[in-house]
């Protein structure tokens, strides 16, 4: 545990590219080998990769809550229309190494898509897992057709974009998504666990902050926004059918169900 006055010091070398890298190759080696596939004989994502999606590299929590994510996805889709077996095309932006994706095809028939920022990770869907992956870029346009998805869902990814490219990827999500299609973000909350007292105090202030603002789409920097801040960026393109704050989540972020207007 570092002591309090070396914290600010730590934030600012791990904010350096070169640094933040070589902590993602230290944190890998310290887990041991996955095997090469779950026990639906998928294959496992190398070390290295689970580390750059969900800064660890523990395999069977991975795989676990990669599955209770998909859940609760599926039953907040339901409460509003109808989970992923009603989809005929759904679309996983940020989709990592298929932590979430590799979980819905035992749920639907669906055309499955994913893409992401980091082409190591989409590259090695697409070469390991059933679906449609590409990169994308910091910012938009995805190379999709208007109006081609039922779903889409990106977590943690909001989590880590300043505001201009949030509103700009949600415009993007209201091109690509059907009329009355549906899009659930996660995002980190007023609720947030963890936070402290003075996060708390400004984003009550400001209803949108960042931190470590540095490497941006990557894990390195974390944003805050509240949930009244997310409504009004959602409007008008889409309405909000329901936000969850972050303690009720099992992935400790808020999710928000948005549908294209």
């Amino acid at each position: 545990m570092l002591p309090a006055w070396a914290k600010p010091l730590a934030g600012r070398l791990l904010s350096l590219p070169p640094v933040f890298r070589s902590w993602e190759l230290y944190a890998a080696s310290r887990y041991p080998r996955p095997p090469a596939t779950d026990g639906n004989g998928l294959p496992i994502p190398d070390r290295l990769r689970m580390v750059q999606v969900v800064a660890h590299a523990d395999w069977r929590t991975f795989l676990q809550t990669g599955a209770a994510t998909i859940e609760s996805f599926d039953a907040l889709l339901t409460r509003h229309g109808g989970g992923f077996d009603r989809a005929g095309a759904v679309l996983d932006f940020g989709c990592g190494c298929g932590r979430l994706i590799r979980h819905l095809p035992a749920r639907t028939d669906a055309a499955l898509y994913g893409t992401d920022l980091n082409p190591r990770l989409s590259g090695w869907c697409a070469g390991h897992l059933p679906g449609q992956f590409s990169a994308n870029a910091l910012h938009p346009p995805l190379a999709y057709e208007d109006g081609q998805f039922d779903v889409l869902y990106a977590l943690s990814v909001f989590t880590h974009l300043r505001e201009a490219t949030q509103r700009a990827w949600l415009a993007e999500f209201a091109r690509i998504l059907k009329p009355g299609g549906r899009a659930i973000i996660t995002f980190h909350d007023e609720h947030q666990p963890g936070a402290d007292a003075a996060l708390r105090t400004e984003l009550a202030a400001s209803g949108f902050l960042v931190r470590r603002d540095a490497m941006e789409g990557s894990n390195l920097p974390a944003t805050y926004q509240t949930h009244a801040y997310m409504n009004a960026m959602a409007a008008p393109a889409f309405t909000v059918l329901e936000t969850v704050p972050s303690p009720e989540t099992p992935f400790g972020q808020a999710m928000a169900l948005l549908r294209r207007a």
